[in-house]
């Protein structure tokens, strides 16, 4: 493992021997999950293999290389990155352009099935296979050492990819990635961190030679700093063997290079900043440290530490949400932490974000609330809330962990490698956090807060828009600040009387009605007396874990020019749950220590509640939405939030041509229909509360509900819960069907094309073409549509990005669209360069046209079929998929026999067929072109193209 080398300043070395000291008297180590086998070859390579049977029957593989940006020279700022896009390019047994095509003849997507990524300290290659054939697993293993070992690095295929890097560095561009050009330079002053972000620097990505990746290849890809990871179901004495075939043989080419880590210069004085950006609109102030870090936890006594750190922190990050909620803080959101930065240090920072015009009062209350906790300490009260958290969580992994995905484990195991920690199993934690919770007591975690938290070495950094109305201090004014507000005296906090139950008492069930049920699905649906519609599917693929869903129909499909927005406000009672008798405060305590959570999403035509955890914290989650939907309340403080967050969500979406592409695309699509369009600054100002909270009780009192359950819950458990707190609500219409006049939106016929002026100065701009396609009602259609995606996507990527470098990321995308009748997509979109705007969409037209001409090969449809199939079997297997089925079965009328033998189905498609119902759409009176580009870009004209009948 790569060493981080560090420089230390001498005032901090006292501290940092008491540290190595403390540490070398924890004789305790931790222990390892003794399902993973691990062992290293004669030349260097690690290897961990796990045998899990989730997904049954697949395989998921990694390399992880030590090396990353900080391994580069200053001549080399971009290669570490650049290398992970040449090695797929090109090898000893794949040539140039074999390597995608075989993924996808397996049935692999490139991207989703098999991708890497480069970071600071790590490169890591990824490949999920379809199924645990012997063969199969050898070809993946030599893909990998392939990719690893013998990359041909051929200087046609670096050039043609240089530019490719070019766009990906174009994508990445924004006001945060200018933020932290500007702030990481001085934050990290003399550390490398502060100029090795990986994506490099033009003049590296555009002009470094073919030796200069040769050299870095063959410096830093090196057998002792690969680790092979492996996740699947298969026995180890099968893929071991396969392995040590692969890997074993590869050498070192060249010496080791010199070892350069993040070099962090531990902080040592008070300090001040101030970051600003003509495109940001809200405002940061933040309090950061680095101090020197206790090393990865590899001990128990380590494991004592941070767990104690993370309590302390989420103590104080309590006390800064309660003070949001009871709209006593300057600020909108607000954390405190404790991290392990790259091996070498530990960064502990204070976070907040708001209004700018506020910026001195945020500064104030987030310094006096660390000071708060260090002076008075923390209470018992709080740590017993967190401990509850903490156990709870801890206890719920143990039941989850035989049916976790492998893809998870697989990414745990890499950052314990990362990071040179022990991987424990979930009862072996379990087994560790019920011993040492009991021995953190409330003087433990005040005392590591205060000591972590003590003043004289943080950076204030204040982050600020560049705008008429906001005036900039100068960093004088913001130390001057901080140091006022540490010299305030505080108050310790009084202690809370214990909220009260949720429900004063249980309701009364309400009586099941007209059971049915699928057999072939396992889908069981019933009528209960008061109109509600429910169905049920058992699934223990993945254990102790429920979906429920509660869906309310209506919402922003009803809403009219007078009132847009409305359903957005109205559901802020499910964000922050409060009821007149409860607030949001006392609601979430009450809520401590149950593996349930709540969300609620807003859709056009729904507003979509869900329940998502442990089955059995089901019923409290229950009695939660119960008391919301007979008596949710939507409080001050959270409406007034949400107010100015969105504001400056829209402030900032001015500047972003992703933003307006989809904004023009929605407009021509709709008929420029205001429900389907952004909200403006003037729409949400003319938003008030009592309106919202009237719009929100007519809904839960009338509303037609439609209510999913699947998961690891038996009917006989879960119908008598849904009859007793849904089932309970007042009567109500059984369908919607008066929502059935507003679906239909007027829009002209096409070409629609629009071509938007964007004020930034981000050199981005971002094209949508494509077609209006077929709805959700023919089935057939729907699938063939996702059949030529993949083949589209495809072909894209190998003209656009590949041939022509023209963008980073290209593809199809076939959205179905429920709400309105006639506003399904099928569309092309990607970030490109403003002068090369006019080519991407002709190109894209082109690709179109060609394929409604002749459809896809025989052989690109074998493969599309075999992605389809594959992901089809693999959705099939999880609760999301089959929820997101049956949370509008019957609002949107859909047919249980359209989700039986999909795969048989696809089979029997033809290419003719695809050819057919592409053709059908992609006419010139449904085609859709859009451009948004910065001011003053080159302007042409845009044809929207299509095939005329």
């Amino acid at each position: 493992m790569m060493k981080k080398r560090l420089l230390v300043p001498l005032a901090f070395l006292p501290v940092l021997l008491l540290l190595v000291a403390a540490a070398a008297t924890a004789e305790e180590k931790l222990p390892s999950d003794p399902a993973i086998l691990t062992g290293k070859l004669e030349n260097g390579v690690t290897w961990f293999y796990r045998q899990h049977d989730n997904p049954p029957g697949r395989m998921a593989l990694m390399v992880n290389v030590d090396t990353g940006s900080f391994n580069e020279t200053e001549e080399e700022r971009g290669l570490a990155h650049f290398l992970e896009h040449m090695v797929f390019n090109g090898s000893e047994n794949f040539a140039p352009g074999e390597l995608i095509p075989y993924f996808e003849s397996i049935g692999l997507t490139f991207g989703a099935d098999a991708n890497a990524y480069t970071s600071f300290d790590q490169t890591v290659y990824m490949i999920y296979l379809p199924d645990t054939e012997t063969a199969q697993v050898d070809k993946a293993l030599l893909v990998l050492s392939d990719l690893v070992f013998r990359a041909l690095l051929l200087e046609e295929e670096i050039d043609k990819e240089r530019n490719v890097i070019i766009e990906e560095k174009r994508a990445r561009k924004n006001a945060q990635m200018r933020l932290r050009e500007k702030l990481w330079p001085r934050l990290f002053e003399d550390s490398r961190l502060a100029e090795r972000i990986p994506i490099g620097t033009e003049e590296v990505i555009l002009d470094a030679p073919r030796s200069r990746f040769e050299k870095f290849y063959r410096t830093w890809y090196r057998p002792d700093r690969m680790t092979v990871l492996i996740v699947g179901d298969a026995e180890p004495e099968r893929v071991l063997p396969l392995v040590e075939k692969q890997f074993g043989s590869a050498k070192a080419l060249m010496p080791p290079g010199d070892e350069h880590g993040p070099e962090f210069r531990f902080f040592d004085r008070q300090r001040a900043l101030v970051i600003t950006d003509p495109e940001v609109t809200s405002c940061d102030v933040q309090m950061v440290t680095i101090r020197p870090t206790r090393g990865p936890v590899t001990t128990v006594e380590g494991m004592k530490s941070l767990i104690t750190e993370s309590l302390a922190c989420a103590i104080v990050n309590r006390r800064l949400e309660e003070r949001i909620q009871k709209g006593e803080a300057a600020f909108h959101e607000g954390t405190t932490g404790v991290h392990f930065f790259f091996g070498g240090a530990l960064v502990i920072e204070a976070s907040v974000r708001g209004e700018p015009d506020r910026w001195v009062s945020m500064l104030e209350e987030m310094v006096m609330e660390v000071s708060r906790a260090r002076e008075h300490g923390l209470m018992q009260q709080e740590l017993d809330l967190v401990k509850a958290e903490f156990m709870a969580s801890t206890e719920r992994m143990v039941r989850t962990e035989p049916t976790r995905n492998a893809r998870s484990f697989l990414m745990e195991m890499n950052k314990a490698v990362n990071e040179g920690e022990p991987v424990l199993s979930a009862e072996q934690s379990l087994a560790l956090v019920k011993r040492l919770l009991p021995e953190i007591e409330i003087d433990d975690v005040s005392a590591v807060f205060s000591t972590q938290f003590e003043p004289g070495t943080f950076t204030y950094i204040v982050t600020l828009p560049e705008k008429e109305g906001v005036s900039i201090p100068g960093s004088d004014d913001v130390l001057a600040a901080a140091r006022a507000s540490l010299a305030r005296k505080t108050e310790s906090l009084e202690k809370k009387e214990g909220a009260r139950e949720i429900l004063t008492e249980r309701p009364e069930p309400g009586r099941v009605l007209e059971k049915e049920k699928d057999e072939d699905l396992g889908i069981t649906s019933a009528w209960l007396e008061n109109g509600v519609r429910v169905h049920h599917r058992f699934m223990d693929y993945k254990k102790d874990t429920v979906l429920l869903g509660i869906s309310l129909a209506g919402g922003g499909i009803e809403e009219t020019v007078k009132n847009i927005g409305i359903t957005q406000a109205a559901i802020l009672a499910f964000k922050r749950p409060a009821t007149s008798r409860l607030t949001s405060t006392e609601i979430a305590d009450l809520m401590v220590g149950k593996n349930i959570g709540l969300q609620a999403d807003l859709e056009m035509d729904a507003l979509a509640v869900t329940l998502m955890g442990s089955p059995e914290d089901l019923e409290p989650g229950l009695e939660l939405v119960h008391a919301l939907l007979v008596d949710g309340k939507i409080e001050k403080p959270t409406f007034d939030i949400w107010k100015s967050n969105y504001r400056q969500q829209i402030e900032a979406m001015q500047s972003i041509p992703d933003f307006h592409a989809a904004s023009a695309m929605q407009s021509l699509v709709s008929g420029h229909d205001p429900r389907l369009v952004p909200l403006t600054v003037e729409q949400l100002d003319s938003l008030a509360l009592p309106p919202a909270q009237k719009w929100l009780d007519r809904l839960f009192r009338e509303a037609p509900i439609e209510v999913a359950v699947v998961g690891d819950i038996s009917l006989e458990k879960a119908m008598p819960l849904v009859a007793r707190y849904i089932g309970s609500l007042p009567v109500r219409k059984r369908i919607a069907t008066y929502l059935d006049p507003l679906r239909r939106l007027d829009r002209e016929p096409g070409p629609l094309e629009d071509r938007v002026s964007v004020n930034t100065i981000t050199p981005k701009s971002t094209v949508l073409y494509g077609f209006l396609a077929c709805g959700h009602g023919d089935v057939k259609k729907r699938r063939l549509l996702k059949l030529a995606q993949q083949t589209l996507s495809s072909r894209l990527t190998t003209r656009i990005r590949e041939e022509l470098a023209l963008a980073y990321t290209i593809g199809a995308q076939y959205q179905i669209l429920w709400a309105f009748d006639d506003t399904s997509l099928f569309l092309t979109g990607t970030p490109c360069d403003p002068g090369k705007s006019d080519e991407v969409v002709r190109e894209v037209a082109a690709v179109y046209a060609k394929f409604a001409e002749d459809g896809p090969a025989a052989e690109e449809l074998e493969k599309a079929k075999l992605q389809m199939i594959n992901q089809i079997d693999q959705m099939k297997k999880e609760p999301q998929y089959w929820f997101s089925i049956m949370q509008h079965l019957d609002f949107h009328e859909l047919d249980l026999d359209d989700y039986k033998n999909i795969e048989a189905t696809y089979e029997a498609f033809t290419k003719e067929e695809v050819r057919n119902v592409f053709r059908e759409y992609l006419e010139p009176e449904r085609t859709i072109s859009v451009i948004a580009e910065p001011v003053g870009a080159a302007r042409e004209k845009v044809p929207a193209g299509g095939v005329k009948k």
